[in-house]
């Protein structure tokens, strides 16, 4: 794949795939959801890495393996507070009301998880008319830093650039910045290209 460009059809995709992931997830917790797409480029896994670890940031994160015809790894990830908050809002609890990590927490990012890595698998599958499907989410309690480390580990076994789509989203009237990444893995992209 060049570095400097990503294929068109690839690029129209995702970026479909993260607008109907939006609308999944804003149907999800019935308040509105702005999933922007960051970046979908080739980039060096040291400079993220690097990037990533200059602030160490505690997060529960939810990582899904895309698996099928061009396998993608999928991490969805947000501040311990955020997730605290998160919970409140789909349990429909008073704000405030989760202030530890427990089943109820683990829970909720496993389904958050679930619901944007489906949206992304049913999209890209369809688009691409591949067969692509999420298993169950992981859900991880670390550093940002550390959860991408593990993403990238397979996606970089033959390359030290991977193709990454990289979104920023907020819950709205909650100022909820959460992170979201989607890596194929190897060969993958080779796979779209052709498909596409």
């Amino acid at each position: 794949m060049p570095n400097e460009s990503v294929n068109r059809a690839v690029r129209l995709i995702a970026e479909r795939s993260i607008d109907k992931a939006s609308q999944s997830f804003s149907k999800m917790i019935k308040l509105g959801a702005a999933i922007d797409l960051k970046r979908i480029e080739m980039v060096d896994i040291a400079d993220i890495s690097a990037d990533l670890g200059g602030v160490p940031q505690e997060v529960i994160g939810s990582m899904v393996d895309l698996v099928g015809d061009a396998p993608f790894k999928f991490l969805f990830y947000v501040e311990t507070q955020g997730a605290f908050s998160l919970t409140d809002l789909l349990l429909k609890r008073a704000p405030g009301t989760t202030v530890f990590i427990d089943e109820f927490v683990t829970s909720t990012i496993q389904e958050i998880g679930n619901i944007l890595a489906s949206a992304v698998a049913n999209t890209f599958a369809n688009d691409f008319q591949i067969d692509l499907r999420p298993t169950a989410p992981m859900v991880f309690n670390d550093f940002a830093a550390t959860l991408f480390e593990g993403l990238i580990f397979e996606a970089a076994q033959e390359d030290n650039r991977v193709l990454m789509i990289e979104c920023k989203f907020e819950v709205r009237k909650l100022n909820l910045p959460c992170q979201l990444f989607v890596i194929p893995m190897p060969g993958s992209y080779k796979i779209l290209e052709f498909s596409g």
